[in-house]
């Protein structure tokens, strides 16, 4: 017998987009959603009987997502997945401490191959499913008491592959979580004191799913951004003054900075997770009394950059590759 809990799920950077890389990272998941949609043309034709309805698969394509914790090694190597740059760690004074800047000004470009190694209700011999051409749309982080900080990146991809065989378990670098107790908020360059539950952070790039080339065996071309970027977030916190509602009324423009730190690589160096919205302008409402209890308002914002000033993600993390 196996479950949920005995699955696991590989992934791979592919060379081209559509042909299947090897996957050679475990990642750990915490549940994916990786589902394949295969659309069907039924006839019309008269005259063959009232059940009669002559059929052919015409496209098909995949889409969901992929949920994770974020850990303090590894993220990296699907943070490039959100944008084209090449990144090279840099390392952090003598020590084996390395930081990654994922600058998202670019549109994704690159594709992975992800195989699941899905457990049979009544068996413990996986089966593997290989998802090919997997594009990323974005990524959301999220937190909240008494929890760490987790992820959530949604795709589209291209092709499934039930032909594959499972690629041997490598277990993940070892690594530790981002605990709520290390995480800030800061705006404007001040950190925010009163976050008291739970909040997120998301940035978002619409893909083209549906451009399915004529003769092309029903399947998606690279898929393209089909508008603008966004990037948004909130958090809940204590009303104690008017500081977050008069970003609302006053217009304010301000970067908003979401830092997570774990614990200490080497010298003065941390295992930290940074995300950067530049140029935020903020949309929270008044904060309303509905009982008893401590009053609560919800800050929310979203980046508004008349200078195209992008997010970016730094990540500070141990080894010299993503």
């Amino acid at each position: 017998m196996a479950g949920g809990q005995d699955a696991r799920v590989a992934i791979g950077l592919e060379t081209t987009f559509g042909t299947r890389a090897v996957p050679s990272r475990f990642l750990p998941l915490t549940g994916e959603d990786l589902g394949y949609t295969f659309n069907r043309y039924e006839s019309p034709a008269i005259g063959l009987g009232r059940w009669t309805r002559p059929s052919i698969v015409t496209t098909q394509v995949g889409s969901g997502s992929i949920s994770g914790d974020c850990t303090s090694t590894g993220m990296g190597y699907l943070f490039q997945g959100l944008h084209g740059n090449t990144v090279t760690p840099v390392q952090q004074g003598a020590g084996p401490a390395y930081l990654q800047t994922h600058t998202v000004d670019t549109p994704p470009n690159k594709s992975y191959t992800i195989q699941v190694q899905n457990p049979p209700v009544n068996s413990n011999v996986l089966i593997p499913h290989d998802m090919t051409g997997v594009m990323f749309g974005g990524i959301t982080f999220s937190w909240s008491p008494a929890g760490v900080l987790s992820y959530n990146i949604p795709v589209v991809y291209q092709g499934l592959d039930l032909t594959q065989t499972n690629v041997a378990y490598v277990a993940p670098s070892a690594y530790e979580l981002f605990s709520f107790k290390g995480g800030t908020i800061r705006i404007a360059g001040t950190t925010e004191a009163n976050i008291v539950g739970d909040g997120s952070l998301s940035l978002g790039m619409a893909l083209r799913d549906d451009a399915f080339a004529l003769g092309s065996g029903g399947l998606i071309a690279k898929p393209a951004e089909t508008d603008k970027p966004t990037a948004s977030g909130s958090f809940t916190a204590d009303f104690n003054d008017n500081h977050n509602l008069l970003r609302t009324i006053n217009n304010t423009v301000a970067d908003v900075v979401m830092v997570f730190v774990g614990s200490n690589i080497a010298s003065t160096f941390f295992y930290t997770l940074q995300f950067t919205i530049p140029d935020c302008t903020f949309t929270t409402p008044r904060a309303n009394v509905g009982g008893t209890g401590p009053i609560q308002e919800t800050v929310t914002f979203a980046a508004s950059s008349s200078t195209g000033n992008p997010p970016v993600i730094t990540y500070t993390t141990t080894g010299t590759g993503l």
